[in-house]
């Protein structure tokens, strides 16, 4: 099989999608994987894997029909040079016969090696976090309780008896893996997975720890001050790095989200810095208008009602609402719901007035109607 250039190698062309080279690697994968007794080609085999891992990266591949094969190849980049040199390509490689062939797959030469006590990042934990709505308006400090996996102080983190120590396992015979050699159509196949007697550690504990009975991690709670930022809204999250779980044979913590729930107000509700308001007035106070007072989140406010003021009018007071560090601020916003009486409600000598005044001829129309108002208000309204 001529080398030519990564198209070739792959019996794709440059206007193949990356669906499309995948199904051709996979092919050509498994006709020259070291493993295949009849066809295998550990060479061509390398080169195909180098293609694939630049073809299918959109980066990559614009780079390299940017500069050519050549220059791709003989170090005319120092960002993409020599991909199939690389261990984490190999990792990525490794990944993908994984999903292809299942795990283990190609333990003849390519296949990834299981490390033993290789660190473990600690897994993340995600803890639900209630602030009321003026906690999450103007930020603060909050405490989390937080519940999570340490690593066993007694034993630190191996699981097994100080005075006893580890043993090294007799299955994988301390090399944290075991191998299945079947025969297929594509050949002699090895499989590699970790030990199942050790877990892929290579040691096992004769002895548990007395401290974690031998799990080498023990659930701890944790109270922390949480730094709540101004505006944190409901459903958002906060990234506290290292705060997970531990990780393990000296592998860095997971990661704590806070995910943030914040409780409704019994009046105000809010969209983005905006919050919103409803009150109620008569149709006294709308026609005549009035001085209300209106709830903000920065304290009571005073608020003129002008005469005539129609049902659902919205009244605006500028930059009261949620006010962030970088000078940004929402608005407070007041929708107004006229209360309409209901007739029965209303005394029957007010309608009598009400009517007659409605039907008498009166060249000053509505100002009549409001002198008529202004006399006949209820008491209290």
């Amino acid at each position: 099989m001529a080398e030519e250039d990564f198209y070739t190698l792959l019996n794709v062309t440059r206007t193949s999608s990356i669906t499309e080279i995948k199904q051709s690697y996979k092919k050509l994968a498994r006709q020259y994987h070291p493993d295949n007794k009849d066809t295998g080609n550990e060479e061509l085999f390398k080169k195909l894997s180098e293609a694939y891992t630049v073809l299918t990266d959109e980066q990559k591949r614009a780079y390299y029909d940017r500069v050519g094969h050549e220059a791709f190849t003989k170090g005319g980049s120092a960002s993409y040079g020599s991909a199939y040199q690389s261990s984490e390509i190999f990792d990525d490689l490794q990944g993908v016969f994984d999903s292809f062939f299942g795990p283990g797959f190609g333990g003849g030469g390519f296949g990834r090696r299981q490390s033993k006590n290789r660190k473990e990042r600690g897994s993340d934990i995600q803890v639900v976090l209630e602030l009321d709505f003026m906690e999450a308006a103007f930020g603060g400090t909050k405490k989390a309780v937080v519940n999570k996996l340490t690593n066993c102080a007694e034993c630190n983190g191996i699981g097994a008896d100080p005075s006893v120590g580890t043993k090294t396992c007799t299955t994988c015979q301390g090399n944290g893996e075991v191998r299945k050699v079947t025969q297929s159509f594509l050949g002699v196949i090895t499989q590699v997975s970790p030990c199942p007697t050790c877990n892929g550690r290579g040691t096992v504990n004769p002895v548990p720890c007395k401290a974690c009975k031998g799990n080498g991690q023990l659930r701890t709670s944790d109270e922390l001050e949480v730094k709540v930022p101004k505006g944190a809204e409901h459903g958002s999250r906060l990234v506290w790095s290292g705060k997970g779980n531990d990780g393990k044979n000296g592998g860095p913590a997971g990661d704590l989200y806070l995910l943030l729930k914040v409780k409704p107000h019994p009046k105000l509700k809010r969209q983005g810095l905006d919050i919103f308001e409803e009150l109620d007035v008569t149709v006294w106070q709308a026609i005549l208008g009035d001085e209300l007072e209106s709830e903000t989140i920065h304290g009571k406010q005073n608020v003129t009602l002008k005469a005539g003021t129609q049902p659902s009018t919205v009244i605006k007071l500028n930059s009261l609402g949620i006010q962030m560090d970088n000078g940004k601020s929402g608005n407070h916003h007041i929708k107004i719901n006229v209360v309409v009486p209901n007739k029965k409600d209303i005394p029957k000598n007010l309608l009598d007035s009400i009517q007659q005044e409605i039907g008498a001829e009166d060249k000053s129309g509505m100002s009549a109607f409001a002198n008529f108002f202004r006399r006949s208000k209820p008491a209290g309204e």
